[in-house]
């Protein structure tokens, strides 16, 4: 029998209106490690048919106020709506209390270990599977989730604008994760106009090969939207203009894969 995790403090309940239903909105704490709690907004679906982590990307520190607002939102952290609109409740963590970023820290024991209470108190919420979805630096977050936890980790993976050319630091590499080690289906989604010069559409190819032991691998290949802005911080790079269609796109496609295989 798996130990409840311990919830320090629930800050807000809210509620997000969609055509869907009424979603639940919560900010959470729960300690994570010894002395390290997590900060985390958790929203949750009418009727789930999943559950994810959604781990931004950057430094991953997204400024989660008491009463749910944050100072960086993107794609992913800023999907609360977008999620539960189709179906898949998550949960966006902020940064631990020991560390003012993730640079440098997304393929530790430590990290895993965090990621390893998200995912646990996502299978306390619900019996439905967990996907880990990451964007950018997060991707790396979600690879290592599944290479680091095995069967304690998440049961898929979706990555979107994937690092893959990295000439310093703070940038996080996919590949730093054992990429041929990943069992789990995993969806790889990117606009073929990402204007990040670290996140190149044309290494989508090897990422997929990379993966040679997952259990499905597939492309999503997104078009349109606003290029506009710092190409590796918004634009096609955040799907900017086209968040509420990508979200759909790997909605559905989860949708599809757990009913069977995906065509």
């Amino acid at each position: 029998m798996r130990a409840k995790l311990e919830v320090l403090l629930v800050f807000l309940t809210a509620s997000l209106v969609s055509g869907a239903g009424q979603a639940q909105v919560e900010v959470r704490e729960i300690s994570a490690r010894p002395g390290v709690t997590l900060r985390f907004v958790y929203a949750k679906a009418e009727n789930p048919v999943a559950s994810a982590v959604l781990f931004q990307g950057g430094g991953g520190n997204i400024g989660i106020f008491p009463n749910g607002s944050m100072r960086n939102e993107n794609f992913l952290s800023g999907g609360a709506r977008r999620f539960t609109e189709n179906g898949i409740s998550v949960v966006i963590p902020d940064v631990p209390s020991d560390r003012r970023s993730l640079d440098n820290f997304r393929d530790t024991p430590e990290h895993a270990q965090d990621n390893a209470a998200l995912i646990e108190f996502l299978r306390q919420q619900s019996s439905v599977p967990v996907w880990a979805i990451g964007t950018s630096n997060g991707s790396l977050s979600a690879a290592s989730a599944s290479t680091r936890l095995k069967e304690k980790g998440p049961d898929g993976l979706v990555l979107t604008s994937s690092v893959t050319l990295a000439p310093f630091a703070a940038l996080h590499l996919v590949t730093l994760a054992p990429l041929h080690e990943v069992k789990v289906p995993v969806l790889l989604v990117h606009h073929k106009q990402d204007g990040c010069k670290f996140t190149p559409y044309e290494a989508m190819p090897g990422l997929v090969a990379a993966l040679k032991s997952a259990k499905k691998v597939e492309l999503i290949s997104e078009e349109g939207g606003v290029a506009t802005g710092n190409p590796c911080h918004t634009g096609h790079h955040q799907f900017l203009g086209t968040e509420a269609a990508v979200t759909k796109d790997i909605a559905d496609w989860i949708r599809r894969y757990q009913s069977g295989p995906v065509q």
